[in-house]
């Protein structure tokens, strides 16, 4: 039976969406220069660094998209190796890139491209960057308005047929207008807030999921029958997740998103000095990401409880609907809004952050970088605004495209489709900067050229 939201719910919603405003606006009062609003002035300590890292790489694909990847028939809670992955990689990470970026002072990891190699280099890592970032948030846009669309009943069968495209805009919206609002400084705090709603939520979540399927034991005992937790092989050409896959997915973009990412890079570089910025790295790598491993036994509780109940997961369209049904359809009052605030949470300060990064590689990268004269703070602010709203109907338009593809895949494989190809090669010309002297300019382009034309021509 399906169910409405109730006074409680949004009551909780409207005291969430109030909360990142008030964050949002109270740090718009602090911009004065770009460093301002796209470095939060370099004053941050580790840990709310360390928190908007960790939301920053989570997101609603990660949130829908392991959820819905366990309620697949063949899926597994073995996609949870990416995680492990990403954890393995940190040591190396903080190795290679914080203290190297930070002592340059940069504003944006494309500036050492040019440092090393030359101005052709650092243009076309940004516009690799440009592509893999916009259709990650087009992803997780896509992500968002097929969960909050359900909840909020917009779908075919409530008479809402463009449903899923309406959240889609009210989504971009919201995130546009905290990234414009309150800079850097609005991102991560609202990211800090975030972190508590999202795992706050999740906890609540699991708690009723599992006394609703029947307890830890009895969800264990059907998720074995089922052939969750069976193990994939070592290593496979054609499977969806192997061992070695699984694991090589989570530690080369972990390598790549710390180095080559603007969105994670920015973060750290808002550090207040060298050593906060590396214990940023550790705290969210060590401490936070193991977190992560509980959204696929969210999944695998869920999947037990539509095993069982298969009346409850008849509105579900694809795997990926799993989440929002569950949320919407079997959770209580209170407890269901905090899950909407949950899942909104992830997307908006995700979105924000992105078209924050993306407007300071092309203000700094591009327009900055082809000027004569260097722009006052305000002219910067301004440009950086426009620019955000620019990015903002960039994206929006990106996500209804990538609805297309939502038919017949998960969004884990969305992701792969639409934007491994750019962060392999650009991680690729960034290691090449870091570990060589040999290389040049020249080859670096050509590297970066067929690296890139040899992972989309396979299949």
């Amino acid at each position: 039976m399906r169910q409405t939201l109730t006074a409680l719910d949004t009551l909780t919603l409207l005291a969430y969406a109030a909360m990142l405003v008030g964050i949002a606006l109270y740090h718009s009062r602090k911009i004065r220069a770009r460093d301002d609003y796209f470095l939060a002035g370099r004053s941050m300590s580790r840990w709310p660094i360390a928190l908007s890292m960790y939301v920053a790489l989570f997101s609603t694909n990660t949130f829908v998209g392991v959820v819905g990847w366990v309620n697949r028939p063949e899926g597994t809670l073995w996609i949870g190796l990416q995680n492990i992955g990403m954890i393995l990689a940190v040591p190396l990470v903080v190795r290679l890139y914080p203290g190297l970026f930070y002592r340059l002072r940069i504003s944006t990891a494309y500036e050492y491209l040019e440092m090393r190699f030359d101005y052709r280099v650092r243009a076309m890592a940004g516009l690799l960057f440009i592509g893999a970032r916009v259709m990650w948030m087009a992803t997780m846009l896509y992500a968002g308005g097929l969960v909050i669309s359900q909840m909020l009943g917009w779908t075919p069968g409530a008479g809402v047929p463009q449903g899923q495209l309406y959240a889609i805009l009210l989504l971009g919206g919201l995130g546009m207008f905290f990234g414009l609002a309150g800079g850097m400084h609005a991102v991560i705090w609202t990211d800090v807030a975030q972190f508590f709603v999202l795992f706050g939520s999740v906890a609540a979540m699991v708690g009723l999921a599992f006394s609703l399927s029947g307890g830890p034991a009895h969800v264990l005992s059907v998720a074995v029958a089922a052939g969750k937790l069976a193990p994939p092989r070592l290593f496979s050409l054609t499977d969806d997740l192997s061992v070695v896959s699984g694991l090589c997915l989570g530690f080369i973009g972990m390598l790549s998103s710390a180095g080559t990412d603007q969105v994670i890079l920015q973060t750290y570089l808002t550090a207040k000095s060298e050593r906060e910025a590396k214990g940023s790295l550790w705290y969210s790598g060590f401490f936070l990401k193991p977190l992560s491993l509980i959204f696929p036994i969210l999944g695998a509780i869920i999947f037990v409880y539509f095993h069982e109940h298969p009346q409850a997961a008849a509105p579900m369209r694809v795997p990926d609907d799993a989440l929002a049904v569950f949320v919407l359809n079997v959770l209580p009052g209170g407890v269901r809004g905090l899950a909407i605030a949950a899942l909104m949470s992830a997307l908006l300060t995700s979105l924000a952050g992105g078209v924050a990064a993306l407007t300071a590689c092309v203000q700094v990268d591009f327009i900055q970088r082809g000027m004569k004269r260097v722009l006052s703070g305000r002219d910067a602010v301004r440009l950086g605004r426009a620019l955000m709203f620019a990015w903002g109907v960039v994206i929006v338009s990106a996500a209804v495209m990538v609805m297309r593809l939502g038919k017949n895949n998960n969004i884990i494989q969305i992701l792969n489709i639409v934007m491994y190809p750019f962060t392999g090669v650009l991680l690729g010309v960034f290691l090449l900067a870091l570990l060589t002297r040999r290389a040049n300019g020249r080859g670096a382009l050509i590297g970066a050229a067929a690296g890139f034309l040899a992972t989309i021509a396979l299949p």
